[in-house]
């Protein structure tokens, strides 16, 4: 695999800025920016991949590096993980990150009116629950979620982890996604069945993406179809086996220097700009 090159003399990263505070690592944020972008970026959230029980924010950090020389403003957030917390929880934990980025736009330099959302595998799980209450009434009402008022341009969701009662390796993630405080609340079916959002929701175009070398693969096949279903404008990027590296799970996010990586990126930027 490639490794990547670490000089970051082109880029301006101010770390862990608290969007809740309560003094935790998980609800810190980072922004990331081109030394030579100027004030008027397009901004991109990010959301981290780990299954919703690993990892934080700085796992994306390569991923961070590529978009903001690409001429975004990336932010980067970290979230409560299982089993400390359930479901609804992270999810909150997101949708108080987007209201804090809404909220301290100008502080930061943030321009949300060209703003577009990325995530991978669990990461892309929790994109996809914030863009959908972002734009739905219904979920708001249902999660008893304030939104932030940010309006998502297109998503880039790579490898996603759709479901939440399992039947694989991670289907362990079934018996703590949600606890005995979920049961009867109205949000309870959307956890169990994140598809079910699609009835109420209406999310911006997307591009998926996942590769034959992906553990759950499926997931974003399935996801591919049911937005078909509910016609939602969308494209799939499945990548047959890698011929001279593994297309692993997230390949995009853990080696940016792949041939096949830079073609997830371009297409991704494409779609971001035609938005």
């Amino acid at each position: 695999m490639s490794k990547y090159h670490h000089d970051t003399s082109d880029l301006i990263i101010t770390s862990d800025i608290p969007y809740v505070a309560d003094g935790t690592e998980e609800h810190l944020l980072d922004i990331y920016r081109p030394k030579k972008g100027g004030s008027d970026l397009p901004v991109i959230v990010n959301v981290h991949g780990g299954g919703l029980f690993a990892s934080y924010k700085t796992v994306n950090t390569w991923f961070n590096y590529e978009w903001a020389r690409r001429g975004y403003a990336v932010v980067s957030l970290s979230y409560r993980r299982l089993p400390e917390t359930t479901l609804v929880h992270q999810i909150e934990d997101v949708m108080a990150a987007l209201r804090f980025i809404s909220e301290h736009r100008e502080h930061y330099g943030l321009r949300l009116d060209r703003c577009y959302m990325t995530g991978d595998s669990a990461g892309a799980l929790l994109a996809y629950f914030a863009m959908s209450i972002e734009s739905s009434e219904v979920l708001q009402k249902a999660f008893r979620i304030k939104p932030s008022g940010i309006v998502f341009r297109a998503a880039g969701l790579i490898s996603i982890m759709l479901d939440t009662q399992r039947h694989d390796l991670i289907a362990f993630l079934s018996d703590i996604v949600t606890d005995d405080s979920d049961s009867g609340q109205p949000y309870l079916p959307y956890l169990l069945d994140p598809v079910l959002m699609l009835s109420v929701a209406k999310l911006p175009p997307i591009c998926l993406v996942t590769s034959k070398e992906d553990i759950i693969g499926i997931d974003t096949r399935k996801f591919d179809k049911v937005l078909t279903e509910a016609s939602v404008e969308h494209r799939l990027l499945d990548y047959p086996k890698g011929e001279k590296n593994k297309l692993v799970h997230v390949f995009a996010v853990q080696y940016p220097l792949l041939d096949e990586s830079k073609e997830v990126y371009q297409a991704i930027d494409d779609l971001f700009k035609a938005q």
